[in-house]
């Protein structure tokens, strides 16, 4: 996957919205999104550590 033409348009999007004065509207879109991924990536969401059981006869 080419990741430079994706950051390409990532930072023209990022310039377009600085010019236009909306540059703050961007950043709080990226802090909530850092908060929702901190926020989901808890350990108590991962599961329990005995996912598999072992029958002991």
């Amino acid at each position: 996957m080419n990741l430079e033409k994706l950051f390409d348009l990532i930072i023209g999007i990022v310039i377009a919205y600085a010019f236009s004065g909306h540059l703050k509207e961007v950043q709080m879109w990226v802090i909530k999104a850092q908060a929702k991924l901190v926020y989901e990536s808890r350990t108590e969401l991962w599961g329990s550590p005995k996912f598999f059981q072992h029958d002991k006869k």
